[in-house]
């Protein structure tokens, strides 16, 4: 049996509007929601005013995966992660997991598959 555990991922919302970065989180949580997780839920952003609109309560491109850490579910929530960002131009996603945190773009190459494996290596399925 593994371990519970909560993964941040973090839609990359620069050069995009609002509603952009929004919309490319709800396609993503769609996405992982489709693995063996237990739950994909929008970050809250804190404090906001009342009259704040619904997308912007929530931390931009900000997303919690709880999972359970055995049987390479981690390994398929990044592989999906990482096609799902192939053809979603120079966008990228931030991935932290316990403190280490691990930047993956929809470019492929041989150095991110590298570290990819790297930073995989440092949470094995417990």
């Amino acid at each position: 049996m593994g371990k519970q555990t909560e993964l941040q991922v973090h839609v990359d919302g620069e050069g995009g509007d609002v509603e952009e970065v929004a919309e490319l989180t709800r396609q993503l949580r769609r996405t992982l929601l489709e693995l063996d997780v237990d739950a994909v839920e929008p970050v809250p952003a804190g404090q906001v005013p009342p009259d704040t609109k619904a997308v912007e309560a929530l931390a931009l491109g900000g997303l919690l995966v709880s999972l359970v850490n055995s049987s390479g579910v981690l390994a398929s929530v990044v592989g999906t992660i990482k096609s799902w960002l192939v053809g979603r131009g120079a966008r990228s996603v931030r991935l932290e997991l316990d403190g280490d945190v691990l930047e993956v773009s929809g470019v492929s190459s041989r150095r991110q598959d590298e570290l990819i494996r790297v930073w995989l290596d440092r949470h094995p399925s417990q």
